[in-house]
């Protein structure tokens, strides 16, 4: 027992050393370093709802879009949350209580930061992307699940598959899980808007 709470307290503490290391070089650091890091300081789920509407301009979103919504004390990164706009004012999204959905883009805004990506791509990859997203309404949530296409959701992966499908890998840091933070890092993005609540 004793042992095994001194390699559980030697890889926290690691995580925590590997976390500032790549942070104080200006890099994203690993994914399991991040979850670790902030699991111990009460970092869990999306973390704490804004008050306050954020700004984020909605009438920049063209299909395809991929808008990203985060909040203070979010245990994955900056960015907890992500969906794809498919038009006519809906987000594909996903919440562990309803699996795969519909939202309206104004969901977002409670959010404490948010931001709108436009995928570098063609039309065709963009309707594909989305024909596809929206093909797993109802499917099921599930944070743990590796990024290989399985049919088990969770925001960030079901959009990477989706755009992964036409050939363009939005996750630049290639970790087992991808988050809605390596979406802002893609070199296959342009930030449309980005806004946070001050």
């Amino acid at each position: 027992m004793l042992v095994t709470t001194a390699v559980f307290l030697l890889f926290v503490q690691c995580a925590v050393f590997v976390k500032k290391h790549y942070e104080q070089e200006g890099k994203y650091p690993p994914t399991w370093a991040l979850l670790v890091s902030n699991a111990i300081q009460g970092n869990l789920g999306n973390g704490t709802f804004s008050k306050t509407p954020n700004n984020l301009d909605l009438t920049l979103l063209e299909p395809g879009d991929i808008i990203l919504g985060g909040n203070p004390g979010g245990s994955y990164g900056h960015y907890t949350h992500a969906g794809i706009y498919i038009g006519n004012n809906q987000v594909v999204t996903m919440y562990t209580s309803t699996g795969v959905h519909l939202e309206p883009p104004e969901a977002y805004y409670r959010y404490h930061w948010a931001a709108i990506l436009r995928v570098k791509s063609n039309q065709k990859q963009k309707e594909e992307a989305i024909k596809y997203c929206t093909s797993q309404l109802g499917a099921p949530f599930f944070i743990l699940t590796p990024k290989t296409e399985n049919g088990l959701w969770y925001c960030s992966k079901l959009i990477w598959v989706a755009y992964r499908k036409q050939g363009i890998d939005l996750d630049p840091f290639n970790s087992y899980w991808v988050l809605p933070d390596a979406f802002i890092h893609s070199p296959h993005v342009q930030i449309i808007d980005k806004t946070e609540v001050h």
